[in-house]
């Protein structure tokens, strides 16, 4: 196992079942997740063909959610929030070249520390141990080099729950088959078929598509409505091969024992698309045919049965709600909660202190093609916004569940709060710079000019905001203006009464930052102040590169001097660290075969 470099404290307490009474025994957890499975592809979720019916009955045993947000709509990123309760940008594994950061502990980590047997049986390229997901876990065994069914996941992973012995354990079993290609074995490859007698045969993939997405798109609009329908009813074999796999391993569970006192989480990391926006597969968009994910939760005799959640939500959830049902304490950099309490009928699940956003906002990102997009959602509604661009959607869930109208012309008051909790997500996720400009009652006149250059390489600043100081976005009284190539950031002739905050980011955050402030046309040095203790800098312009520099204007201060004055303070994510990685040539081959990587 890595070693984890920071161990944030656990409490040391025995793992006990939810009982209702006798002695204690320890409580198993088994997720199950089945990657790339719609919700709206499940019986239970009021699929119309019979894709689920074991999974359905699994769902009855226990408490639903309707409504579940993954954090990303491709596989690593997804997971690996699952298994730290950590956004993308946090966690560090947002790509295909990038890997778990180290400086948390995973939630095997954490059960192992606990005395539990933890194991996987993994079948995604995308989850190979090089990017860190199988830290933490005693048994992590991969898709074998002659491939894995979905009987097979099934086989493999009792086969390892009976090498543990008596051991509580954690295990993880992942089903890929969903995923393309699309080749259910038979019968299932003709189960949804009907009289379909086009081009698709009985498997389904991107051979003799093109690799580049947007071209992909282009030719794909030459299929038929029902083309699409055979591509479909090949997913949704595979959905239904995966089900009955599913009921195996259920009966195997039954067949040791073990299901009464084990915890079962069911899950899927994100959904697929089929063009009903114009594109294929997953990763590149925010909609809700890939956010929108199952989730249940059953204990047999501990949690209700045949109830369902119609409260929003998040796969962040995961982790602190396991832990709280297990009675471990959840480590204090979490961003989710648990729903522990909702799930046991026993009360609402409350916002914590130090989380970036309310326990019923979900944040997405991470995306894996074409330009990057976050999503907010605040159920019903749900902000889309493309970085490069910044072109922004607005849907209402409830009246536009397929996200066919973007309403944010007719609902204004509706998307600046979701903009507010999305800059919130942005400005906390990683580091940030702000400059709080302070004018008092008076009208004095600023100029703010700031630059990102290294050697004479020029850097990108990044979403960059006027907010008040409730941290509302604003408009500044006077334009904003970068130029440079995004590189050189000014505010010219600002006068007004009160104070602001300009906030952005720099790319590539190593690059350092030079700040020169003018007051009524003439130099602010003595009135501009760094950092928490409000340090002052040597000259005007000032520069400040390299952590060391940049310790000085570290955290927000507390106060300030006299008025007029200007307040320059830099926020560091915690969470550091290098997450790159070199491939292997065959992880290459595997993530290009699926369309991870051209």
């Amino acid at each position: 196992m890595r070693s984890v470099r920071i161990r944030l404290a656990i409490a040391a307490c025995t793992v006990v079942a939810l009982c209702c009474g006798g002695k204690p025994e320890p409580l198993n957890v088994m997720i199950i997740a089945v990657d790339t499975l719609r919700a709206d592809h499940l019986g239970c979720y009021g699929y119309e063909r019979d894709t689920s019916p074991h999974i359905d009955d699994l769902a009855a045993q226990g408490v639903l959610c309707e409504r579940c947000v993954s954090s990303s709509p491709w596989t690593l990123p997804s997971f690996s929030t699952v298994f730290t309760s950590l956004y993308p940008t946090q966690h560090g594994a947002e790509t295909v070249h990038s890997t778990l950061r180290e400086s948390f502990p995973t939630l095997a980590d954490i059960l192992k520390e606990h005395g539990y047997a933890t194991g996987a049986v993994v079948n995604a390229p995308a989850l190979k141990p090089a990017y860190g997901v199988d830290r933490g876990f005693d048994h992590y065994h991969m898709t074998p080099a002659e491939g894995r069914l979905a009987d097979g996941t099934t086989s493999d992973a009792l086969a390892w729950l009976d090498t543990i012995g008596d051991h509580p354990f954690f295990a993880f079993v992942h089903y890929f088959d969903p995923h393309l290609s699309y080749s259910p074995p038979p019968p299932y490859e003709k189960k949804f078929t009907g009289d379909y007698a086009g081009p698709i045969g009985d498997s389904f993939n991107l051979e003799g598509f093109s690799r580049v997405r947007d071209s992909m798109f282009v030719q794909m609009q030459d299929l038929s409505a029902a083309d699409w329908g055979r591509i479909v009813a090949l997913y949704d074999g595979e959905i239904a091969f995966t089900d009955k796999a599913i009921a195996d391993l259920l009966r195997g569970l039954d067949e040791r024992n073990l299901r009464d006192n084990t915890l079962i989480v069911f899950l899927s990391d994100h959904g697929e698309e089929f063009f009903e926006h114009g594109g294929f597969e997953h990763g590149h968009t925010m909609y809700e045919e890939l956010l929108h994910v199952p989730l249940f939760f059953c204990l047999p005799g501990r949690l209700p049965e045949d109830v369902r959640l119609s409260r929003s939500v998040r796969l962040l959830d995961i982790a602190p709600t396991i832990l709280d049902l297990l009675g471990i304490e959840p480590p204090p950099h979490y961003e989710g909660m648990s729903i522990g309490p909702l799930l046991q009928g026993k009360g609402q699940t409350l916002n914590r202190g130090g989380a970036l956003l309310p326990h019923d906002v979900a944040y997405s990102e991470a995306t894996m093609h074409g330009r990057e997009k976050k999503s907010v959602t605040a159920y019903p509604w749900k902000l889309v916004h493309e970085m490069g661009t910044e072109e922004q959607m607005l849907f209402n869930l409830a009246e536009d569940p397929r996200e066919m109208q973007n309403v944010i012309e007719a609902h204004t008051d509706r998307l600046d709060p979701l903009v507010r909790l999305l800059f919130q997500a942005l400005f906390g996720i990683s580091d940030t710079w702000y400059v709080e400009i302070a004018a008092g009652a008076g009208r004095p006149v600023f100029d703010v000019d700031v630059t990102v250059e290294r050697n004479l390489m020029p850097g990108d600043i990044t979403l960059h905001r006027v907010l008040d100081k409730s941290g509302d976005i604003v408009e500044a009284p006077c334009p904003l203006i970068i130029d440079r190539a995004g590189s050189h950031l000014r505010l010219k002739d600002l006068s007004f009464s009160g104070s602001l905050v300009l906030a952005f980011k720099v790319y590539p955050e190593r690059f350092p930052v030079q700040f020169d402030f003018r007051i009524d046309g003439r130099s602010a040095l003595g009135s501009t102040y760094l950092g928490e203790a409000l340090q002052t800098p040597d000259a005007m312009p000032f520069t400040l590169k390299g952590r060391r520099a940049r310790a000085r204007s570290a955290g927000r201060p507390a106060g300030g001097p006299e008025l007029p004055h200007i307040l320059v303070w830099y926020e560091e994510s915690r969470y550091q660290g290098d997450t790159s990685i070199k491939l292997d040539e065959e992880t290459k081959k595997q993530l290009r075969a699926l369309g991870y990587i051209q």
